[in-house]
């Protein structure tokens, strides 16, 4: 009995130790399956570390390296091996390496530190742009040992932020309306001379149709500019008319380019404005002065023409001949004149006009201007007020042609006659001289442009009086090389007086 029971325990311990055998073969292979997968997960990992472009540096708490990946050696030029066991101090530039003592105190209150952008050292001595992301790194009992860091070297980034920067500048501070839009037309950027030109404010531009700004007689523009960009065309120096906000038109020069993605594929359009309005009524002012210079030279030429023919009609009538020719005279002098002042504009714009500084007769000058301008017109009376004589310092010739101009408007403005008062006052070291009318007057607001060339006054009493804004700019001009100023006084109805002053002759 007591053996039979003795075989049975025998068998129950046989049986036991299998069990265990066999659950201990279970628990081994179930270690070196999960001692496979990581091994399979470090070799992944330890790949993906290699292949990165980004440097991948582990240290301690030390500072000192304790791993360092291929885009490391890449992006600092240092080798695994002179990096290994070194101080990470060796790549933080000497004004920077406080950073260091700061990223640790964050990361032991297990703060991540992410995109944190500063510059570090190459091995050349070099400064390199980087992105950091520090993540610490514990042991199995949760106690910070290091810090593992990923490096992103943003060197090329920062250069095209930069040129961004300088670009977004350069948009921002040009004269032009610079404008981007897509396809459909729809408004994607506005600048601010955008802005200035069209009187829109980005925010009730972008989104909006380009179309806002087009004439409704000009729209057939805008798919025609299209088709030739989607062929990759450029359109240069295209010049039309656009809207404004409040309604009026504006002259505007066009460029417009497509703007291509990386791929090259066109993605939108680019358009540059520039507001032409003056250039345009400039070269309006030019084609009508070349029309007002052949009808203002035809017109002496004419009546020089007919006296002349009636001379010769009656070539034993001495005084009739006298009378004809007189008369060709005063046109021959009209035509000198005009032909004076057009010269005399070219050569202000080619900057060939000298001042010859010579000492005159202020009032001798002003007497035989007064004498002209009586032979010019019958309908008005000009008079001298002052001294008898003043010698100033300036060009004899210029001058003239400023008091022949200014005494010349005076009787043009003055249309019902009147009296003419030309005076030479001295005050200290100077003459003043001013013509003075009791015309039409000017506004406040032309006054302000009147010595600008080719303005003229613009209303119902001036329409008929012949001129071309360009005898004021001239004496205007005249006047500033002799380092004088040219100025005006009136009021509507009441008449005008204009003056300067020159130095007298010491």
């Amino acid at each position: 009995m007591n053996e039979s029971k003795e075989i049975i325990n025998k068998i129950k311990e046989y049986q036991q130790q299998e069990i265990e055998l066999r659950l201990s073969n279970t628990e081994i292979k179930r270690l070196n399956d999960a001692l496979k997968k990581a091994e399979e997960k470090s070799a992944i990992l330890n790949s993906i570390i290699d292949s990165t472009d980004d440097g991948i540096i582990s240290k301690n708490l030390d500072s000192i390296i304790t791993s360092w990946n291929n885009s490391a050696t890449r992006i600092f030029g240092y080798s695994e091996k002179e990096m290994i066991g070194a101080s990470i101090l060796k790549l933080i530039p000497e004004h920077l390496q406080n950073q260091e003592s700061k990223f640790l105190e964050q990361l032991k209150k297990g703060n991540r530190i992410e995109h944190f952008q500063t510059q570090r050292l190459r091995k050349d001595g070099t400064l390199v742009d980087v992105s950091l992301a520090i993540s610490p790194v514990y042991n199995q009992d949760g106690a910070l040992i290091g810090l593992s860091k990923i490096v992103r070297d943003i060197t090329k980034e920062k250069v095209a932020e930069s040129i961004g920067q300088r670009l977004a500048a350069i948009v921002e501070s040009s004269d032009d309306a610079i404008i981007s839009k897509d396809f459909n037309s729809i408004i994607t950027s506005w600048n601010e001379a955008a802005t200035r030109i069209f009187g829109y404010t980005a925010s009730e531009m972008i989104g909006e149709s380009i179309l806002k700004l087009i004439p409704t007689d000009r729209l057939e523009e805008e798919p025609k500019i299209l088709a030739q960009l989607k062929k990759g065309i450029r359109v240069e120096h295209f010049e039309t008319e656009r809207l404004r906000k409040d309604g009026t038109l504006i002259s505007v020069s066009l460029t417009i380019s497509p703007v291509k993605d990386l791929n090259g594929n066109i993605i939108g359009l680019s358009k540059i404005a520039r507001d032409i309005t003056e250039k345009s009524l400039i070269e309006k002012k030019k084609n009508e002065f070349v029309s007002f210079v052949s009808h203002e030279l035809k017109t002496p030429l004419t009546s020089l023409k007919s006296y002349l023919q009636m001379a010769l009609l009656k070539p034993q009538d001495a005084d009739f001949i006298l009378k004809a020719l007189t008369k060709a005279e005063t046109q021959t002098k009209k035509m000198e004149h005009l032909i004076r002042d057009f010269l005399n504009v070219s050569r202000f714009e080619e900057g060939h006009i000298t001042i010859k500084q010579t000492p005159f007769d202020i009032v001798k000058l002003v007497s035989d201007c007064i004498e002209d301008a009586a032979i010019a017109s019958h309908k008005h009376k000009v008079v001298y007020e002052g001294t008898t004589s003043i010698i100033v310092q300036g060009d004899e010739e210029k001058i003239t042609l400023v008091l022949t101009n200014l005494i010349s408007n005076a009787q043009k403005y003055s249309p019902d006659g009147g009296e003419i008062k030309v005076s030479c006052a001295l005050i200290e070291h100077k003459v003043v001289v001013s013509i003075k009318d009791n015309g039409i007057g000017i506004s406040l607001n032309d006054q302000r442009n009147m010595f600008q060339k080719f303005f003229r006054v613009e209303n119902e009493q001036t329409k008929f009086i012949p001129g071309f804004g360009i005898g004021l700019y001239l004496s205007s001009t005249i006047l500033k090389l002799h380092k004088s100023k040219l100025q005006v006084e009136s009021e509507i109805g009441k008449g005008s007086v204009f003056y300067f002053s020159l130095p007298l002759n010491e």
